[in-house]
């Protein structure tokens, strides 16, 4: 297993740093540490391996270890599929974020070596590093091993858990009784490694180019007092047995110290101590540890996944004409099968793609979906090679922009990749709406149920009910509104940091903030043959809202605000010609100093209504049901004109959402147009300058899906625009205003 030296490159046999920085370990052997069971929430984080935790009474501090439980073969392709992509895009967000802070950064101080390309840097995803893991139990061993006497605070520290098991603590200690406990302050560094508060600190060997070591006093000795009466760690010694010499809390991360020195030696440029220097903390401190997950709703149709891949561009155009209402003519099977046949070179090539159809067909039919996902790749890639060879004339779609879009999109930010959106939106549709009505388990509620409302059996209050209801949602703008019972929701947990949660850490220095690069640390390699890490998979279906703008609504808002190039229908295609990527970090919506100069237009103006509309109904769905804000997620369709909020925690579902609308679904409704919501709690201010803050529309970022950008209350009540466009722009028409609503 690999984790901080102090940690353990393997837990088994040594509390030493790996030879390789972030490289390979030694393959572990197959002893398993002592178990304990908690909630498969908790393992995924609280209790995720590498956190320090204590039993309750505090009876020693103990480091969570990974254990195996393989569930891969649980889960389907599509979903695993979901799992890398997401994993993928939130590395190379992180990789971004961290560069853009600290440009010279070096790679390997920003990624853990299974998420990047040793000798590029880039990020880089192998499947085989990595095991899909049930966080059904985790194990735990001692951690640290440091001790301290509580009648004289001389000290003990061991080099492993064997090294202790050969040379128990002693009872006797400098000629009284021992009263021994563990140290419970740790150093810490944001390279996401820990290390015991023992005073032997590292230096760097030039002869070996790594370091080393020193575990005694000049006077040659090994023995040492820890002085901790201070209620500051800063003024916590060390003070040698033998000579009585003091030393502060320093010690330097060996690792991070053996690099820069290289690189500084090699003509690079000189570091500062500071950069390696570890913090001590104490373990309880959250800064020890910072689980690192994401989520996603699940999907059971492929297409999600294969129609963005290079090799089924024809079938996307195909798609994405249909959903669009885009002309597009395309060849038939016949005339397809005529063109190839005629081609000497390859006319056998028809038999064989008929032929890997049958055997996906079948592979389909007898419930093997990977050898099926097989045999169609193969197909496709054959009749990829006729268009592209010239063979057979690729079918035309009607919009040379869309086309370009589909070309450009691989440099796209995946996050707002308004491509991949608009297939999971048509997969959302048909898969959580039309076939789960069928099921009832999602409901239209303009036409509930009986278990959403008791007036489905009264005619006269199930009148009432829609004319309340559907007056409520025309004021929203809101065309169709469901209610999805279970939504599945796929949240898994692969890694985690330590000193702060996000890609960069401020350490203040003589009064300066100095920005470090915190490096996001996969999980322990799991106790079985080879190198795998754990990948904690929870899945929970949870209640959900869906809803659909009222096209014409909107074009007709979009219009009022002099936004360029507005069609007059097909909003959806038009979003797709006109998307220029919005980047990883929305940089031209941070404009902070009203210098903006970004034109309003279709993509920006469609998504900032979606986004600030998702998070009123957030806020609104809180008060109205109890759910936590923070606990509440959000997926966007901009061509769509769609969005989703959900329940997302990983707890029973206990119908919140349910229980909300047969109780208060008025009150949740009107709580959204009302005038005092529309205000910003702190005063003016977010309503003079057309923003948004914590005290009105901003959810926490972890819940938001764009980091609380593209957001803005004056797109729903109207007000001063964005401060990211042009000075001259005029005040906003907002989407509730009647001129708009008419």
């Amino acid at each position: 297993m690999s984790g901080g030296k102090g940690a353990g490159g393997d837990w088994r046999t040594s509390n030493r740093r790996p030879a390789a920085f972030g490289g390979a370990k030694r393959e572990p052997d197959t002893l398993e540490p002592p178990t304990m069971s908690r909630s498969r929430v908790q393992i995924a984080s609280s209790y995720a391996p590498g956190v320090l935790m204590t039993w309750e009474g505090g009876k020693g501090i103990c480091r969570s270890v990974p254990l195996a439980n393989d569930i891969t073969k649980q889960l389907n392709r599509t979903t695993i599929d979901l799992v890398f992509e997401n994993l993928s895009d939130f590395a190379t967000n992180w990789r971004d974020r961290a560069i853009k802070a600290v440009p010279d950064a070096l790679p390997e101080l920003v990624l853990d070596a299974p998420f990047r390309d040793s000798k590029t840097g880039e990020v880089r995803i192998e499947r085989n590093d990595f095991q899909m893991t049930g966080p059904d139990r985790v194990g735990y061993v001692p951690y640290p091993l440091v001790y301290r006497c509580g009648i004289c605070g001389s000290t003990r520290e061991y080099e492993s858990i064997s090294d202790q098991a050969r040379q128990p603590l002693p009872r006797k200690c400098n000629g009284h009784d021992a009263r021994w406990t563990q140290v419970d302050v740790v150093y810490v560094h944001w390279s996401g490694e820990i290390q015991p508060l023992s005073p032997y600190n590292f230096n760097f060997d030039p002869q070996t180019g790594d370091t080393r070591q020193i575990r005694m006093c000049t006077c040659g000795s090994t023995s040492f007092k820890l002085r901790n009466e201070a209620p500051v760690f800063s003024e916590w010694r060390y003070v040698c047995e033998g000579c009585g010499d003091t030393r502060v809390l320093k010690k330097a991360e060996p690792d991070v110290l053996a690099r820069l020195q290289t690189e500084q030696n090699a003509g690079g440029r000189p570091f500062q101590w500071i950069e390696v220097n570890m913090l001590p903390v104490s373990y309880r401190a959250n800064s020890t540890f910072y689980p690192q997950r994401t989520s996603f709703i699940e999907f059971e149709d492929s297409a999600v996944v294969e129609l963005m891949t290079p090799s089924r561009v024809g079938e996307l155009v195909a798609k994405l004409a249909a959903i669009h209402n885009i002309p597009f003519s395309e060849p038939s099977d016949d005339e397809v099968r005529q063109a190839v046949q005629a081609n000497s070179t390859h006319a056998g090539d028809w038999e064989d793609y008929q032929s890997f159809l049958d055997m996906a067909r079948r592979a389909d039919e007898s419930n093997r979906p990977e050898r099926a996902r097989s045999y169609r790749d193969s197909a496709y890639e054959l009749r990829e090679g006729w268009f592209s060879e010239g063979i057979v004339e690729r079918g035309r779609l009607g919009s040379e922009a869309v086309l370009r879009a589909i070309s450009q999109r691989g440099e796209w930010t995946r996050r707002y990749d308004p491509i991949r959106l608009t297939i999971q939106h048509d997969a959302f549709v048909r898969e959580h709406i039309e076939q789960a009505m069928a099921r009832h388990a999602a409901v239209d509620v303009m036409e509930p149920d009986i278990t959403l409302t008791d007036v489905v059996n009264d005619p006269q209050r199930k009148a009432r009910y829609q004319a309340n209801i559907g007056n409520l949602l025309d004021h929203l703008g809101v065309e169709r509104l469901v209610l999805v019972r279970n939504l599945p929701i796929c949240e898994f947990s692969f890694g985690y940091t330590r000193v702060s949660a996000t890609p960069v850490y401020k350490r203040e220095h003589q009064g300066t903030a100095i920005d470090m690069p915190v490096r996001l640390k996969a999980f322990d390699q799991l106790p079985v043959q080879g190198t795998k890490r754990p990948i904690y998979v929870t899945q929970q279906q949870n209640e959900a809202l869906y809803f659909k703008l009222d096209e014409a609504r909107v074009l007709r808002w979009l219009k009022a605000n002099q936004i360029t190039d507005v069609p007059d229908e097909g909003l959806g295609r038009a979003y797709l010609e006109r998307y220029e990527d919005f980047g990883p970090f929305l940089e031209v919506f941070k404009d902070r100093e009203g210098t903006g100069g970004y034109p309003r237009t279709v993509p920006a103006y469609v998504y900032l209504l979606l986004h600030t509309l998702s998070h009123q109904m957030m806020h609104s769905l809180a008060d109205s049901s109890g759910v936590d804000r923070d606990g509440i997620g959000e997926h966007i369709f901009p061509a769509d004109l769609a969005f989703v909020i959900y329940r997302k925690g990983m707890t029973p579902d206990l119908g919140n959402i349910s229980a909300m609308w047969r109780n208060h679904a008025d009150e949740f409704l009107r709580r959204a147009i009302d005038p005092r919501t529309l205000r910003c709690g702190s005063g003016s201010l977010c309503d003079a300058r057309g923003g948004a803050c914590p005290a009105c529309v901003m959810v926490s970022e972890v819940s938001c899906i764009a980091s609380n950008l593209l957001l803005s209350r004056a797109v729903l009540k109207g007000g001063k625009g964005p401060e990211w466009e042009p000075k001259s722009a005029p005040d906003l028409v907002g989407f509730f205003e009647a001129m708009v609503a008419k």
